[in-house]
């Protein structure tokens, strides 16, 4: 099972489509609660959810842009395209993260690791956005292995493995 999930979701969309800001900490958002903040935002303690009030005293140079739901929306159509394009067996969980099974692809197009490799070079050239995916024998230990392969990474969880790699983790990063 392959867990995709795109990297700051809405940032990324706008740092794709404004070359100014890339590089640079973003806050989508920012008037009343942050839907989402860029990674160099995120260096500074900036999270979804927070008072934009408080994201930017955390971060006074972050530029502040308002959310625009029609690029965030095609943006995940595109994504999913290259989803499907993947395996037909997709299932999403939001806008921006799904599950791939492609448990019986592997002797038509490699491990599974060659797989979430190929999606995540596919989703960057047709899309401009970076994913990251976790890969694993159940969809808990792949959606696992995504947030500790955050931002813009691939982690490969083994079957051998899957109490070694869950072990040291602290709890919060249990799905």
């Amino acid at each position: 099972i392959l867990h995709a999930d795109l990297d700051s979701f809405y940032a990324s969309v706008e740092q794709r489509d404004d070359p100014r800001l890339r590089g640079r900490p973003v806050i989508v958002g920012g008037g009343g609660v942050v839907l989402a903040a860029s990674y160099e935002a995120k260096a500074f303690g900036v999270a979804t959810a927070m008072s934009g009030r408080g994201a930017r005293a955390l971060c006074p140079a972050a530029i502040v842009v308002p959310p625009r739901m029609h690029a965030y929306t095609r943006a995940s159509r595109a994504v999913f395209a290259v989803f499907e394009q993947t395996t037909p067996l997709v299932e999403a969980l939001s806008i921006d993260e799904a599950f791939l099974d492609v448990a019986g692809l592997w002797r038509i197009d490699g491990t599974p690791g060659d797989i979430a490799a190929r999606l995540r070079r596919d989703v960057a050239e047709q899309v401009g956005l970076p994913i990251t995916v976790g890969v694993a024998r159940t969809k808990f230990l792949a959606k696992v292995a995504s947030g500790v392969a955050k931002p813009d990474g691939l982690l490969v969880v083994p079957p051998d493995r899957e109490l070694e790699f869950l072990r040291p983790l602290p709890v919060e990063r249990l799905w």
